[in-house]
């Protein structure tokens, strides 16, 4: 098996890969990225490397993706890494092309050393991976729980009531100089360990390809910005398919989606077709008020319950406060674990990060 970077040529094979390859659990899900594999990756940092393994005939059999984005570490603006995308065809499991494609990983870091450690994501349900990626193994970094990343899907459907905490009105982004709402995710954005650094030149460029101020609701109070969340649809350059289900739920889905459709809830779609739906971004509010968050979701929920989306995504770490906010909202819920990826050279920085800081990742950018 060979590995490289990957270049035009690869495009073709690497969305073939992408569409083909599920991931495990209740609902098997994949992940095309239509019409350009390139486009895709371009939100996921200023900088990223797609890693590309191909067998002797040159067919790609599995792929990674390695980027460098702008965050908040321990309060100060700084640069993480991040490992995604993960994914190769079953034959290519049973050889030895894991351990050889971190090897090249680890070439790729110790060649620029951009960053000390990676943010990176396992499935909850996917027990193999997670017992093969955190085994050391073979030259494998090191990974270092951070605990459980909650990626909630709340269902689009029935009228709700507006309910909006006292002196609280929500607003359209674009009723705001933008300068005003970066002020405010600069301020406390720094609350949450890794929550993305944003400034005004990243608006129309690819990293937030998608995402205009005018997509951003913002709670106010007292003439001051409270709280802050933007609609992020992706579905034009990154998809969710439902590729099937599992045993037990595909038996009992039809009964299941009957229930759903009666208490006013879309219904789980058949196998092969994509989910609507969009992300909640750069969720950030005052004090860790979830009454806060709940009203700018219901703001969503209302504008977006008769449009073509069938859910919207909230992605939440256990440990934080707002998931409060969730109670209210009929949701399914998806479970990974955050893990921080790093070689010897990066442990001294993970040892240094704050405990306190509860972590905090972008569902948009996963």
């Amino acid at each position: 098996m060979k590995f490289s970077l990957a270049t035009g040529a690869h495009e073709p094979a690497l969305r073939r890969l992408a569409r083909e390859q599920t991931m495990p659990g209740w609902i098997r899900l994949a992940f095309p990225r239509e019409p350009d594999w390139s486009a895709a990756q371009e939100i996921l940092g200023r900088f990223h490397q797609t890693i590309v393994a191909a067998d002797d005939s040159d067919s790609v059999v599995g792929c990674g993706v390695r980027a460098i984005r702008r965050a908040f570490v321990n309060e100060t603006e700084s640069e993480i890494g991040y490992l995604g995308g993960l994914r190769s065809l079953p034959h290519a499991r049973r050889s030895t092309g894991l351990a050889r494609g971190y090897r090249f990983l680890r070439q790729l870091h110790e060649a620029d050393r951009r960053v000390p450690a990676y943010l990176t994501t396992i499935v909850e349900d996917n027990s193999g991976a997670a017992a093969l990626l955190t085994s050391a193994r073979a030259g494998l970094p090191a990974y270092l729980d951070q605990g459980l990343f909650l990626s909630s899907a709340i269902s689009l459907g029935r009228r709700r009531p507006a309910i909006l905490p006292p002196g609280v009105e929500i607003r359209a982004g674009n009723e705001f100089p933008l300068d005003l709402i970066l002020d405010f995710l600069r301020m406390e954005g720094p609350k949450r360990q890794f929550f993305p650094s944003l400034r005004r030149e990243d608006f129309g460029t690819p990293l937030l390809r998608g995402l205009s101020p005018g997509d951003f609701r913002i709670a106010v109070r007292s003439g001051q910005i409270v709280g802050a969340a933007g609609a992020w649809d992706q579905g034009s350059f990154r998809q969710t398919l439902v590729a099937g289900y599992a045993p037990a739920l595909r038996l009992v889905r039809p009964a299941l989606n009957l229930a759903l459709r009666l208490a006013g809830r879309r219904p789980l779609p058949p196998p092969g077709q994509g989910l609507r739906f969009f992300h909640v971004a750069f969720l950030c509010i005052r004090d860790d008020d979830p009454a806060i968050l709940a009203a700018l979701l219901e703001r969503f929920y209302a504008e977006h319950r008769n449009s073509p989306h069938e859910y919207f995504v909230v992605g939440l770490h256990e440990r934080d406060p707002l998931r409060a906010a969730l109670r209210r909202f009929p949701a399914l819920h998806y479970a990974s674990r955050v893990y921080l990826a790093c070689w010897d050279d990066g442990r001294a920085f993970c040892d240094s990060l704050d405990p306190r800081l509860v972590p905090h990742l972008e569902t948009a950018m996963l």
